[in-house]
């Protein structure tokens, strides 16, 4: 009768899992190109409702926002340099979720803009308050 090994048999998981991990993580840059391209069309469907200039909008409005942004490219560009997947991937994330603040932070400007009738080139980030507050020039 034939032994067969079984799913379950801790060494066979334990392989699979190590196998997998490799695989993922393993540099390849076609495959690094096409994770960018995918997210990219995942954040751009996800906010395709929404006003995408709070993006350049945050760089003199929102520091603390926009050096979250360059943080999280920085570290995209820099799993290009170390070949590094894991890098790659927590850039990534880190880029999804900073484009999300930036949409609702935006939005929220946006709101105070409207409310007070001003321009939103007059709105901005303070930091000691935590708080958006305009600012005349």
């Amino acid at each position: 009768m034939e032994q067969y090994e079984s799913y379950w048999d801790h060494d066979s998981i334990l392989n699979r899992i190590k196998k997998k991990y490799k695989e993922l993580n393993q540099w390849d840059e076609e495959k690094a190109f096409k994770y960018i391209q995918d997210k990219l069309q995942g954040i751009a469907e996800k906010h395709k409702d929404d006003d995408t200039y709070g993006v350049t909008w945050i760089e003199d409005h929102n520091k603390p926002l926009n050096k979250k942004h360059d943080e999280a490219m920085d570290k995209v560009n820099r799993s290009f340099k170390t070949k590094d997947m894991t890098l790659l991937y927590d850039g990534m994330a880190e880029f999804e979720n900073v484009i999300d603040e930036i949409v609702e932070s935006y939005k929220e400007a946006k709101k105070l803009a409207e409310k007070y009738e001003v321009d939103i080139n007059s709105i901005y980030w303070d930091e000691a308050q935590q708080a958006y507050v305009i600012k005349y020039n």
